[in-house]
């Protein structure tokens, strides 16, 4: 294995995006509905049919960390034992959610039903994104086997939901729109505040053991990391204030398509970080 691991990056990125990306649609849907408000509706369109893709280029790409792909149906068959079972159970599962969310959106975007639909979607895909986090707290590993990796993995997705809403919001202009645009910027501040503190609990664990200073010198001293604070956290920030305080009528495309685009890069360059700052350190004994 190399020491990014990048098929498992874009799993795990994509695969969390397109959670997060429900999830946010989902929230707006349920506090602040466009009740019928077309131009909402359509942008919204383009979220919810883009969430299949995400988890299927995701899935696509886990396979090529196989040694052999062609036998990955034989991980499901330690379901009680085994985390990385139970990771692909959910997924799957997710898959199935996403494909049917998707087909909603795109056959019958006014159905009610479809919001029941991304609630349950939300919900298994929060509760994937904690079972693949379990497989990465193995105690031989101090850097992974901590609450900091669920905790990162699942800030992933509601930064990367947040932003992708937000951004297909941006030129829309009705009440209900401002209120979700609301709502968004102040979900990417708390997700980004929420990271802020994931990295810095993690600084803190600097010397409670070789592996694990080595690991900790390795993420912060790593140009990964210039990107990651510049593109997945001062961007994200200074966007979602242009969206908090700046006019109702005002459309900012050439920003919001910047910060979305700077935010995957960041959030793939922390997990770059995640897998390099142990796998780096390999052999281990």
């Amino acid at each position: 294995m190399d020491t990014w691991e990048f098929p498992l990056v874009l799993f795990t990125v994509l695969g969390q995006w397109a959670i997060g990306l429900a999830l946010m649609i989902t929230l707006i849907e349920y506090i602040s509905p466009a009740k019928g408000n077309q131009a909402s509706l359509k942008q919204l369109r383009i979220g919810g049919m883009a969430v299949l893709p995400l988890v299927a280029l995701g899935l696509i790409f886990s396979v090529f960390h196989l040694g052999q792909p062609l036998s990955a149906v034989k991980a499901l068959m330690n379901l009680g034992t085994s985390m990385l079972s139970m990771e692909i159970l959910f997924f799957s599962i997710v898959g199935v959610l996403a494909l049917i969310y998707s087909i909603m959106w795109w056959k019958t975007p006014e159905n009610p039903l479809r919001k029941a639909v991304g609630a349950v979607l939300s919900v298994v895909g929060l509760a994937a994104i904690v079972v693949t986090s379990k497989v990465y707290t193995l105690p031989a590993r101090m850097a992974w086997d901590s609450w900091q990796t669920t905790a990162a993995f699942i800030l992933t997705a509601i930064l990367l939901g947040a932003v992708s809403v937000a951004f297909l919001l941006n030129k829309v202009e009705d009440e209900a729109s401002q209120k979700a645009k609301k709502v968004m910027g102040w979900s990417i501040i708390g997700s980004v505040v929420l990271i802020v503190a994931v990295l810095a609990f993690f600084a803190g664990t600097y010397g409670t053991s070789v592996e694990q200073s080595a690991a900790v010198a390795a993420t912060f001293s790593s140009g990964f990391f210039i990107a990651r604070m510049v593109l997945g956290i001062l961007l994200p920030v200074a966007f979602a204030a242009v969206f908090i305080t700046g006019s109702k009528k005002k459309s900012y495309p050439a920003i919001a398509g910047v910060t979305l685009v700077g935010v995957i890069l960041g959030e793939v360059a922390g997990r770059i970080l995640f897998y390099s700052s142990v796998m780096g350190q390999y052999p281990w004994f």
